[in-house]
């Protein structure tokens, strides 16, 4: 009997220190689809000393694949240094701090969404910037003790402590598995009837290219004029598309372009129509 699980995971590669610190953030719901029944199973926990084990054997196997921990003695002393597992930051129902985080799902979800869109430091942590001593203090929040500690480092080096944090191009930190895969949307839409969700977007190739293509007009320079002025500035008076043929530049070797600049926005002004109201 096949069962499928969905889990939504993205990768994170610093630390509330800037320092380069992989780990993953896994949104997985606590159901189980079968197909052979159509039916889901409930459950509501990890085992998380078995998680961190599995963790901890999978990861030392990948690195014996790729030509490291050659030695025996190596490979056991990473088991007998770390007898629970490698350390896998997840909490039970049981746990006091994380005892809501389960029922409140929304919640969750959210705090999932930010935590993925976030740069690896706000803005509003750079504290000062010395232009004379080329130094930047900034803070973080330890995640033991939740203490502020202040930090001051040299432009170049913070710098570099950024851009390592820029994954490279074409590169998705966030990757959908199980029912929340790309091609199992048939049985997400079988998940979501059995748990009495009602399948309110279309996902078709069709609809998601058009919603692109509307997302990315709405950055052009076209665009922008019409909402901006409720004039298509493209468009003539007598009601045709203007094409383009070649340009003309009116301010070439001019100095003082102040009066012809005026002109053009009173003129802008006088053409500009009254919005409508909606």
């Amino acid at each position: 009997v096949r069962n499928e699980f969905g889990m939504i995971a993205t990768i994170h590669t610093f630390g509330r220190d800037l320092k380069w610190n992989p780990h993953i953030h896994c949104l997985v719901p606590e159901l189980v689809y079968s197909q052979k029944t159509n039916k889901l199973k409930m459950f509501h926990h990890f085992n998380f000393s078995r998680l961190r084990k599995t963790f901890q054997y999978q990861l030392i196997h990948l690195i014996i694949e790729s030509g490291g921990l050659s030695k025996l003695e190596e490979r056991n002393r990473l088991y007998k240094g770390h007898p629970k597992g490698f350390y896998v930051y997840a909490k039970s129902k049981s746990d006091n701090n994380d005892s809501n985080n389960s029922k409140n799902i929304q919640g969750c979800i959210n705090y999932f969404i930010r935590y993925v869109g976030r740069p690896a430091m706000a803005e509003n942590r750079i504290t000062e910037y010395n232009k004379e001593s080329k130094t930047v203090s900034w803070f973080y929040n330890d995640y033991k003790d939740e203490k502020r500690y202040d930090a001051t480092d040299n432009v170049i080096n913070f710098i570099n402590h950024l851009i390592i944090h820029i994954p490279d191009y074409h590169v998705l930190t966030t990757r959908y598995y199980g029912f929340y895969a790309n091609a199992s949307k048939k049985t997400l839409d079988k998940v979501h009837a059995l748990l009495g969700i009602k399948k309110n977007k279309n996902y078709s190739r069709e609809t998601r290219t058009k919603a692109l293509k509307n997302k990315l007009n709405k950055f052009r320079y076209r665009t922008h004029l019409i909402d901006s002025f409720n004039r298509d500035p493209i468009q003539c008076k007598c009601g045709s598309i203007m094409q383009y043929t070649y340009t003309y530049n009116p301010l070439e070797n001019s100095k003082n372009d102040r009066t012809y600049r005026k002109r053009c926005i009173d003129e802008m002004y006088k053409m500009r129509l009254r919005r409508r109201s909606t």
